[in-house]
């Protein structure tokens, strides 16, 4: 799945951005925010990391070097996620002098789908042990997880973020995913 206008329509809105307009950068924020914003979330939940802080971190350095971007609607995309990536290791390496509280992750992943409230909790409980789960592999297993499955992007994108081959892309998010389909009691070949 791809971000929603992504990319022949928000080329312009690059372009825009590029050029300093304001309704262009908008556009790039909404189109990205919300992949971006679960994608650090679970990347941060239960390290102590402050998500939101990195994800203003990340905006702030592209509203700072759009103009010297180059490349298209696809490439910035992968961009924005290497940016954030980067941010979220300075965080990572920040943590031992500042102690924050986390966020809870249930503000991202639990919106009531119906009236049964009890039945929404239970299923936001279970997104908030996956992540736990995922945070808990080995670091590239998880980066991949995540960016793969929370971020949306492809093997491609991914690879291009971690800076690693697409076929190693491939292996870790078999692996990660191997190892919690086993922790989940799903090991019976589906």
């Amino acid at each position: 799945m791809r971000v929603a206008g992504e990319p022949d329509d928000l080329q312009w809105a690059l372009t825009a951005a590029q050029d300093g307009d304001e309704m262009g950068f908008e556009a790039l924020w909404r189109a990205h925010n919300s992949h971006l914003t679960r994608f650090l979330q679970s990347r941060a939940y239960g390290s102590g990391i402050d998500y939101e802080e990195v994800l203003a971190d990340t905006w702030m350095s592209v509203a700072r070097d759009v103009k010297k971007f180059t490349g298209s609607i696809g490439d910035f995309s992968g961009w924005l996620y290497t940016i954030a990536r980067n941010r979220f290791i300075d965080a990572t390496r920040r943590r031992d002098r500042q102690i924050k509280a986390s966020g809870d992750i249930q503000e991202a992943f639990w919106i009531p789908s119906s009236t049964n409230t009890e039945r929404d909790f239970e299923a936001s409980e279970g997104v908030k042990e996956i992540i736990t789960k995922i945070n808990s592999l080995p670091e590239a297993q998880a980066e991949v997880l995540l960016l793969r499955v929370v971020g949306d992007r492809s093997v491609e994108e991914t690879a291009k973020i971690l800076k690693k081959s697409a076929n190693t892309v491939r292996v870790l998010a078999h692996r990660g995913l191997t190892t919690l389909r086993e922790e989940l009691g799903g090991d019976d070949g589906r």
